[in-house]
């Protein structure tokens, strides 16, 4: 099987908005070749908001209900879908709306039995020997070694059956690590060496896309497609975490996280049913580390440049976690019943 794998992250720096929360998110989607262009075309058409049209076409002259649509309209569909502008003031109702059926369609890839596959892991940075992981642009080395480990899992756990899988190419979203001087062009290569010999790393060079698909449109074309797939983790991984970390009171972001609940709270609480109508085992993961507070070292590991880095074998993966955003009904007037079994 030949797959692509797509990434991104959060860092949130400590007391963010006021709560004390200090975590690295790692993201990635791995998409099978043979389903890319179907996901891609059911991400695109979902964007025509008519209710007579089922198929979006990039330019308004292509429209093929353009006597009942306009030109304006268009444009605003043609959105970044990108979770951080998801809120209830200033968020474009075509954001919104396409954002909520994205999310939709990944409740719904679940109960038909076809999962999006994605890993998530969470890196506690509080329950983290920070100064192991160097001095000087710790949170990059950290997203380094955990990064790896994020794609190793995910590789271990959704093909474990397939008898030969080719990593044909890695995207990340556009970001700081584009510059860093080994990730892009190194950290793939170390994983490869550690792979099993069924996996294969084609192309050992992470490309960094921009998550705007516009950016692309009358250019570099093909990166549309994976643009499409870049937002698509975004939201997911937004949605996931709004949900576990509550980052944000703000009724817009509260409302799309409890699109994905019923399947978070699976995750986080039963990640071992395979009869769960969700389908989720075998396809998708959330993971939680350290689960306590490192304070002996007695594991080593090797990070890009070359330098032995010291973690405590006392920080455990895991995956039960409590969600700190309290259930949300849109419909509900007063914030107070939120805390009323607190």
């Amino acid at each position: 099987m030949d797959i692509e794998i797509y990434a991104d992250e959060i860092i949130t720096p400590n007391d963010f908005n006021g709560r004390n929360k200090n975590f690295l998110c790692i993201g990635c989607v791995f998409i099978p070749l043979n389903k890319k262009e179907e996901l891609v075309n059911t991400l695109v058409n979902k964007r025509c908001l008519h209710s007579e049209s089922t198929k979006w076409c990039w330019e308004y002259k292509d429209c093929i209900i353009k006597e009942k649509c306009k030109e304006e309209w268009h444009a605003l569909n043609n959105c970044e879908i990108h979770n951080i502008e998801i809120r209830a003031s200033g968020a474009s109702h075509p954001l919104k709306k396409i954002s909520r059926r994205w999310l939709n369609y990944v409740i719904e890839s679940n109960k038909s039995g076809a999962p999006i596959r994605f890993n998530i892991l969470y890196v506690d940075l509080d329950n983290l020997m920070i100064d192991k992981f160097g001095y000087e642009k710790n949170h990059e080395n950290i997203y380094n070694r955990f990064f790896r480990t994020t794609i190793e899992y995910g590789l271990k756990a959704f093909f474990n059956n397939i008898p030969e899988i080719v990593i044909k190419k890695v995207y990340h979203d556009n970001g700081s690590m584009k510059d860093h001087e080994y990730f892009p062009y190194l950290n793939l290569k170390k994983l490869d060496e550690k792979l099993s010999e069924n996996i294969f790393v084609e192309d050992t060079e992470i490309h960094f896309i921009e998550s705007d698909h516009k950016t692309y449109l009358g250019s570099s074309t093909e990166l549309v497609a994976e643009s499409h797939i870049i937002q698509l983790t975004d939201l997911i991984i937004g949605s996931i975490t709004q949900n576990i970390y509550f980052l944000s009171e703000n009724s817009l972001k509260m409302e799309h996280a409890m699109i994905l609940r019923p399947l978070i709270e699976r995750l986080t609480m039963k990640p071992y049913d395979k009869h769960s109508p969700y389908c989720y085992y075998g396809y998708q993961n959330i993971s939680f580390f350290p689960k306590n507070k490192n304070e002996k070292t007695t594991d080593s590991f090797i990070d890009l440049e070359g330098d032995r880095v010291e973690i405590s074998k006392f920080g455990e993966f895991y995956k039960d976690r409590k969600m700190d955003m309290p259930p949300y009904n849109p419909n509900q007037q007063s914030l107070t019943d939120w805390f009323s079994d607190k």
